[in-house]
């Protein structure tokens, strides 16, 4: 086993130690443990997981059991190719899920829709995507995250090839694993090639509970791949109704792409993330500020879309006398959950602090902002799919 300074070097000059790399590729993912880890990040960052409230939209149910996905994995210092073989049961499927990467540009697809970005979308490439399939072949991004040790001396291999083992731990205590692309976990094991200082195993941990890996076996390098293999185009187009991954933008801007009236607090700033599907479109909009999605109080709203049913909750005025329906759970009276309808639009305003909740309710209004005004550029959170209700 190589010297951790080694190590790490190799690590750091990894894109310099090889030209190509062809393997399988093998990811496990706990669905139950990487739930609990989530629920264990929150409360130690002082977040609390906000409940879903009875109507609430589609399953909220989170997933559980174990997945088992294998693929194939092409890759050079500049570029990424995943192929998912079939669903996560695997049964075959002509448009099974991938991945391809080029310079700053991506794609995924999954479920059958194409998510990345556009050349044109100038300050979004591969940033906060959840990409850990990228850290195998650019190891020197986990440096400036993660504080890494080897375990002890001794002469390990994967696959023939002479390896190190090591161990990581965040550096920030406020660490958030998907603006690092890593797996959802508070520790990490990484199988660290020698010669090429690729990773051939990462390993997320949550406490002693193992929550995902990425596996690479029988890995071949320096092997001729045809750079075709790489176009952006090879899992499909982005569709101009797709967001661009998580990509917030100005409650103004989005205004000029729904069907419904768009409203706005009218003292605090807040971007959306326009999300479309069957039922058509919505806006989950969270405060502008900061990296993290530490604003305890967000909203929906849409025509109908994404809307949870208030039947069975306590109807109520709010302070401007506008009625609505108000949840709140037993066991967590802080957090709360109202719905009602404004301009025509329906909205729906959950997070936690009762206060705060009804006093974003009652400041939104239709919203307006002069074309001659700018907006600030980095208007992108970490809401998206993972972060919304």
């Amino acid at each position: 086993m190589a010297a951790l300074g080694d190590t790490l070097e190799a690590m750091s000059t990894s894109a310099r130690r090889w030209s190509s790399l062809q393997a399988d590729l093998r990811r496990w993912v706990d669905h139950a443990a990487v739930s609990a880890a989530m629920s264990t990040a929150q409360a130690t960052h002082g977040f609390r997981v906000v409940v879903s409230p009875p109507g609430a939209p589609g399953n909220q149910r989170p997933p559980t059991g174990v997945d088992v996905r294998s693929g194939s994995f092409q890759a050079t210092p500049e570029s990424l190719r995943v192929d998912w073989h079939g669903d996560s049961d695997g049964n075959p499927d002509i448009d099974s899920d991938g991945v391809v990467v080029r310079g700053l540009q991506w794609r995924r697809r999954h479920c059958g829709t194409v998510y990345g970005s556009r050349p044109a979308a100038t300050g979004f490439g591969l940033t906060t995507v959840g990409m850990s399939e990228l850290l195998l072949v650019r190891p020197w991004l986990v440096l400036s995250s993660l504080d890494l040790a080897a375990p002890g001396p001794g002469t390990r291999e994967r696959d023939g090839r002479p390896a190190t083992w090591v161990r990581g731990v965040p550096r920030d205590q406020n660490f958030v694993p998907r603006l690092h692309n890593l797996p959802e976990g508070d520790s990490y094991g990484l199988v660290v090639d020698e010669a090429t200082g690729v990773l051939l195993e990462l390993t997320a941990w949550s406490g002693e509970r193992k929550t995902e890996q990425l596996s690479l076996r029988a890995p071949r390098f320096d092997a001729p791949i045809d750079p075709r293999r790489f176009d952006l185009g090879a899992v499909g187009a982005v569709a101009e109704s797709e967001h661009l991954g998580g990509q917030a933008r100005p409650l103004a801007a989005l205004a000029r792409e729904v069907d419904f009236t768009v409203l706005a607090p009218r003292d605090l700033t807040y971007a959306g993330v326009l999300e479309n599907d069957e039922d058509g479109s919505a806006i989950v909009a969270h405060s502008y500020g900061g990296r993290l999605p530490i604003n305890r109080v967000w909203f929906v709203q849409s025509r109908g879309a994404r809307m949870a049913d208030p039947a069975e909750w306590e109807p109520i005025a709010l302070a401007d006398g506008t009625p609505a329906r108000w949840w709140s759970p037993a066991d967590d009276p802080d957090q709360g959950h109202v719905r009602f309808e404004r301009a025509g639009t329906q909205i729906w305003v959950l997070g936690h602090g009762r206060r705060e909740i009804h006093d974003l309710a009652v400041s939104l209004m239709p919203v307006s902002w002069p074309e001659s005004e700018p907006f600030p550029s980095s208007t992108r959170t970490c809401g998206g799919p993972d972060h919304e209700p």
